[in-house]
C-alpha cells in the first residue's frame, strides 16, 4: 500500500492503521521527543500527545512532506513549548529537579540493567546531565538541529524538511552547534565538575 493510501484509512478513522502508524513511528517519536527533554515519563507523554495531535489533525494534513516528515514536526514542536513551559521556572529550580530526576532514572536504570559498576553508571549520568544543560545553551535552532541529526540520526535532507529549511541551512547549523557546544563545554566544565 502507498502512502496516499495509508493517509486516507487514517483520515477515514480507520483504527488498524492508525494503530499500525503507532507502532511503525512510536520509538523514533519517543527518540525525538527525549532528546529535547531529557525526561522518559515526559517524553512518553509528549509521543502520546503527537499521535493524538495526529489522530486528530490528519484531515488538515496536506502532504507538502511525507506523513513521517510531518509527525517530526509535530513532536519537535511539542518538545519545544514543552521546553519553553520549563524554562518559565526559575533555572536553578528546575536545574535541580531535574538532577533529582536524573538520580532516580539512574536508579532505576540500575535496577533494570544489573550494572555491577554504580558509580561508572553515575559518572555517566553526571556527564549526560552536563551534555544536557550545555545543549540548553545552545540557539534554539542550532539545539533542534543537533539533537536531530546526532541524537536521533535523522538525514540532512529530512531535518531540512522538518525544520522547513535548505539542506546548506541544515548543514550550517550543525556544524554551528558542534562548534558552539565544544566552547560552551570547554567554558562550562570547571564550573560544572
Amino acid at each position: 500500500m502507498d502512502e496516499q493510501q495509508f493517509i486516507e484509512q487514517l483520515r477515514n478513522g480507520d483504527r488498524v492503521a492508525f494503530n499500525r502508524l503507532v507502532e511503525e513511528h512510536k520509538d523514533a517519536i519517543l527518540n525525538v521527543c527525549y532528546g529535547f527533554v531529557k525526561n522518559a515519563d515526559e517524553a512518553e507523554d509528549l509521543t502520546q500527545e503527537v499521535f493524538v495531535e495526529v489522530y486528530k489533525t490528519i484531515a488538515k494534513f496536506r502532504e507538502h512532506s511525507s506523513l513521517f516528515t510531518w509527525m517530526y514536526r509535530i513532536a519537535v514542536s511539542r518538545s519545544l513549548d514543552a521546553l519553553k513551559r520549563k524554562k518559565s521556572v526559575k533555572r536553578t529550580a528546575f536545574f535541580e529537579k531535574r538532577v533529582r530526576s536524573d538520580s532516580a532514572d539512574l536508579e532505576m536504570e540500575q535496577k533494570a540493567a544489573d550494572i555491577p559498576d554504580p558509580e561508572a553508571a553515575l559518572e555517566q549520568k553526571q556527564q549526560r546531565v552536563f551534555i544536557n544543560h550545555c545543549l540548553d545553551q545552545l540557539a534554539e535552532n542550532q539545539r533542534i538541529a543537533f539533537v536531530l541529526s546526532q541524537q536521533n540520526g535523522i538525514s540532512y535532507k529530512e531535518i531540512s524538511e522538518i525544520m522547513d529549511k535548505s539542506l546548506s541551512s541544515v548543514e550550517s547549523l550543525v556544524h554551528r552547534s558542534k562548534t558552539n557546544l565544544r566552547k560552551i563545554m570547554e567554558e562550562s566544565y570547571r564550573d560544572y565538575f
